[in-house]
């Protein structure tokens, strides 16, 4: 790239919506979306209520441990409420 002239950038970021940035989302999305997280979660509470004490404490593989991966999906619940939460 060195010595290349700069190519003229016609990006308009966020100055501009198209029709393609509109993702249709009708409320039956809304309803599966809602359902299937539900599900998600109850599969992540079963899966660490069968775990013992000194089993959250390791890893499957080279990821975080059981209970790393917890407490970081208990802190996530903020993003969530800050775009608009259950009430």
């Amino acid at each position: 790239m060195a010595g290349e002239e700069p190519q003229p950038d016609h990006w308009r970021a966020s100055a501009m919506t198209v029709e393609a940035d509109l993702a249709p989302f009708a409320p039956a999305d809304l309803d599966e979306a809602r359902g299937r997280l539900t599900r998600l979660a109850r599969i992540w509470a079963n899966r660490l209520d069968s775990l013992r004490v000194d089993q959250l404490d390791h890893s499957p593989g080279e990821g975080r441990r059981f209970r790393e991966l917890a407490l970081h999906l208990k802190g996530s619940t903020y993003s969530a409420y800050s775009v608009g939460g259950p009430s």
